[in-house]
């Protein structure tokens, strides 16, 4: 077998967009599901998805070359191992996001972002992305939803990698569906937990934390985290929040967060970090950092720069731990000089 040289690589880079809508048109015709039981004629599936036979049949084609689908006797289709991952609803609903808006507009306005130093999604909407989104319930949903997939995928590593155990008192900030919070307080039975957020994902975060029994010792409150934080826990909670805001406005989050939390209280920020220097095995994190660039106007941080903003937040970086997910916990105590 010829290994690909350096121009076939690049162009496999080039049209990488296409194997992100091949997926995404996947997951939103649900075909993982449809052949979860077995193989599967063509017929068959445009029947189940309401999808023209003819482009279908071509698009299982496509998929069959990434490897998602295989044939089988009496021209059938079946899932391979690959395949098999878009059954679990959290890779789905994250291929639906990200191929999706306003996220495929943001990325196209990534030139735009480059040269002017404005968000790609202004540029393509004229709206930032909490704007677009309330104007865009669908998207939103499915924001909501790939969102809080991948904090499903990542909420046990993270109860794993740092010790909740000695908080009785969790304020999640900015929690979203209540996902991570409910591991936390799954995984600390003498804790109870805060959660705040605005907007429609409030209720489902009651529902998820009465779903999964912990009504009774977590309250759901709907407020701007930017204005105020609940005051008085012990722990404070910021996952995947400072990376959506740019260094001022993540200061002054961080700023609300002191200011509600007492002297002996802990920060625990879940991020990227960053690496000082970059390599061939940080693309994923560093692409997330242009995505954050030209959807949010934020960015991703290296470790330097989460201690200086921290420090600007009145917080002091005291360690950061793995979690062999991609993402670190990072713990900070509460600066004396506020």
């Amino acid at each position: 077998m010829v290994e690909p040289g350096p121009r076939s690589q690049v162009l496999d880079l080039i049209v990488a967009f296409r194997q992100t809508q091949c997926l995404r048109v996947a997951a939103e015709l649900e075909l993982a599901d449809h052949l979860a039981d077995g193989p599967c004629s063509l017929t068959a599936l445009a029947e189940a998805t309401g999808a023209y036979e003819p482009f279908l049949g071509r698009l299982l084609r496509a998929l069959t070359g990434l490897a998602i689908v295989e044939t089988v006797p009496e021209d059938r289709y079946r899932l391979t191992a690959l395949g098999e991952q878009l059954t679990a609803p959290n890779l789905r609903a994250v291929a639906r996001m990200y191929g999706s808006e306003p996220f495929w507009s943001a990325w196209e306005g990534l030139e735009h972002a480059v040269r002017t130093g404005e968000r790609g999604i202004d540029h393509a909407f004229a709206a930032d992305a909490w704007e677009y989104f309330a104007a865009h319930p669908a998207d939103a949903e499915r924001f909501d939803a790939g969102m809080a997939a991948l904090t499903g995928g990542s909420a046990g590593a993270i109860v794993e990698a740092f010790d909740f155990g000695r908080f009785r008192h969790v304020v999640d900030v900015g929690g979203g569906d209540g996902t991570l919070l409910a591991a936390i307080l799954g995984r600390v039975p003498h804790a109870r937990g805060v959660l705040v957020d605005i907007g429609d994902v409030v209720a489902r975060a009651r529902r998820t934390l009465e779903t999964a029994g912990l009504g009774h010792r977590a309250e759901v409150l709907d407020g701007d985290f930017r204005a105020s934080v609940p005051a008085g826990a012990d722990c404070y909670v910021l996952k995947w929040i400072l990376h959506d805001w740019d260094d001022e406005q993540a200061t002054v989050i961080l700023r609300r967060c002191r200011a509600a939390a007492p002297a002996t209280a802990r920060l625990v920020v879940v991020e990227r970090v960053l690496p000082e220097r970059v390599g061939p095995a940080d693309a994923e994190a560093v692409l997330a950092d242009l995505n954050m660039m030209v959807l949010t106007g934020g960015r991703e941080r290296t470790g330097a720069e989460f201690a200086e903003l921290l420090r600007e937040g009145g917080w002091l970086l005291e360690h950061i731990h793995p979690t062999g997910t991609g993402l670190g916990v990072i713990e900070a105590a509460a600066s004396p000089a506020v």
